[in-house]
């Protein structure tokens, strides 16, 4: 822990709900839509985490789902995903945009702007396997328990989430999230990148955010 001499100066945080030890976990979506997700997924080439995104057949004026993942880039590894059911669209640099159905595939390379979501007119939920190198299992479970929970907790009270607590998250998952600097991918990445090491740096030393609370992730449960 750091000494955090500017922790007078961190938003409120919510009340954070134990879930350590569920798996799989179930959270109220935006509009109290279903969102789940599961971890250790048995496979022998790495490690799997299952997300599953409600129906978007709502109102246009809904806003869509907090738990859709915003642009970002992964720094150490590739990421694959699997479509288990419902259809998706892969969002790529440059507009480009892959519709999956079940039993389809991609792999986003490393230090690749992506983002992805449930498809207006899928008429099943979107569940979406992640796989990850082996090397990496415990810091993606660690973030994503942390980055989901605390997004439902902040739902649950009324909360707006700290960018300051997201880019805490971020730099220990080595995962920056796209400031969205259209006219050059390199560019964008490298200012994201910059600016998730500086916020985070200031958020954990200064003001006391943590990478991970015991309440969403025990470490001690955990090989090591």
């Amino acid at each position: 822990m750091f000494p955090a001499p500017l922790s007078f100066l961190r938003g409120r945080s919510p009340p954070r709900t134990h879930t350590a030890h569920e798996n799989p976990i179930s959270l109220p979506d935006t509009h109290d839509r279903p969102f789940s997700f599961e971890f250790d997924i048995p496979t022998k080439s790495g490690t799997m985490i299952r997300q599953t995104f409600a129906l978007n057949n709502v109102d246009s004026s809904i806003e869509p789902s907090h738990y859709v993942p915003p642009p970002h880039y992964h720094l150490l590894q590739d990421e694959h995903f699997t479509v288990l059911s419902g259809s998706g669209v892969w969002h790529l640099w440059g507009g480009k945009s892959i519709y999956l159905k079940p039993g389809d595939q991609i792999t986003v390379p490393r230090m690749k702007w992506h983002t992805f979501n449930i498809t207006p007119d899928s008429t099943e939920p979107l569940a979406v396997i992640y796989r990850y190198e082996k090397t990496y299992k415990e810091m993606e479970e660690r973030f994503f328990r942390n980055v989901l929970m605390y997004f439902g907790d902040c739902q649950k009270h009324g909360i707006k989430p700290s960018v300051i607590q997201l880019m805490v998250f971020s730099m220990h998952n080595w995962m920056p999230v796209s400031l969205g600097i259209g006219f050059s991918e390199k560019l964008d990445l490298a200012v994201s990148l910059i600016f998730m090491v500086v916020t985070g740096l200031v958020g954990e030393w200064l003001l006391g955010y943590r990478a991970s609370y015991e309440e969403y992730y025990d470490d001690r449960t955990k090989e090591m």
